[in-house]
């Protein structure tokens, strides 16, 4: 029970960099209009990469409790596809239906948010592991 009650505290990193990210999408609309990155892009991709590493975190978990050390592994490399298939489809999903007005620079800041949020979900599932 007690690792239920923590798992929400462990992801609070997770929540604070969706929440600032979004806040300044949505704060700095304008700035980013004038440098062609479309603010509705970034902040569609930041909700899709802080709904993929809780949904990667609680598969990380689940897969920690298990016995058979495989089920981590495989937990681990079915995350990694999903990410792939949703983030690649959601991308290329984009570029089609932008067309001509698509801005590669919201792609970009989509793939540096990606590196944040890989980062930090690996720190906690670090200390998810140091728990068990």
């Amino acid at each position: 029970m007690q690792q239920d009650t923590s798992f929400p505290r462990k992801i609070l990193p997770l929540f604070l960099v969706f929440v600032i990210v979004n806040s300044a999408v949505l704060a700095l609309q304008a700035q980013l209009n004038e440098r062609k990155i479309d603010a509705l892009v970034v902040f569609t991709s930041n909700c899709l990469l802080f709904a993929l590493a809780v949904l990667t975190l609680l598969m990380f978990r689940r897969a920690m409790n298990n016995t058979n050390p495989n089920v981590f592994f495989r937990s681990v490399m079915g995350a990694t596809m999903i990410k792939l298939l949703v983030l690649g489809s959601a991308a290329l999903i984009y570029l089609f239906m932008a067309g001509h007005n698509r801005s590669v620079y919201a792609i970009f800041v989509g793939m540096f948010l990606y590196i944040v949020y890989t980062v930090i979900e690996i720190r906690i599932a670090l200390k998810l592991n140091q728990k068990k």
